[in-house]
């Protein structure tokens, strides 16, 4: 569930970046060159936080994959301790 929410957060993020360049264009009071550059800006921050959000699921993927095989391993070793008490 939490990879669905990172996705949603950057699909949003990246929605509302374009959204907020297309307005920018549109009412930029400075000139052309100065309304580029404060877009690329604004799209290299959003990248920035999309590559964040992208380590984040990364890590996290990472850290449930270690703790599903430290506890299938611990499982495995007490599997036999419980037949042998039967």
């Amino acid at each position: 569930m939490r990879v669905k929410q990172v996705v949603s957060t950057a699909a949003t993020v990246l929605i509302a970046g374009a959204a907020g360049a297309g307005i920018a264009l549109l009412l930029a009071p400075q000139s052309g060159a100065r309304t580029r550059r404060l877009i690329r800006r604004k799209a290299e921050d959003v990248a920035g936080e999309i590559r964040d959000i992208y380590d984040s699921v990364k890590e996290a993927g990472g850290d449930a994959r270690r703790t599903v095989y430290r506890l299938r391993t611990r499982l495995t070793e007490l599997k036999p301790v419980g037949r042998e008490s039967s």
